[in-house]
């Protein structure tokens, strides 16, 4: 039982500290966008300076090259296996300690 209270409260303060981290972020719960746009009052277009502004103009567009180091040429590794057999003379093989 005290497991499971300990439990309890160990996730009531993680939720409270993610809480107060999103709000310090400012994802609080409570849209404070809400409230700065009622407070901001309507918005008012005024169509003759829009016009006096003239076209909106192009966008610009920049350009980056990235030259990148070619991979090096990979090397070929060959590799000789020599394999013994047993052919030949008599005893060719036989290891004797009578030499």
């Amino acid at each position: 039982m005290l497991q499971k209270l300990a439990l309890t409260a160990a996730s009531a303060v993680a939720a409270l500290t993610l809480a107060v981290a999103l709000a310090a972020a400012g994802f609080a719960p409570g849209a404070p966008a809400e409230t700065a746009s009622a407070t901001a009052g309507p918005v008012a277009f005024d169509q003759a300076t829009a016009d006096l502004a003239g076209p909106d103009p192009a966008p610009t567009v920049q350009v980056d090259t990235v030259y990148v180091k070619p991979a090096p040429k990979q090397k070929t590794i060959t590799v000789h296996k020599v394999v013994r057999t047993s052919g030949g003379g008599e005893g060719e093989n036989e290891s004797g300690g009578d030499d």
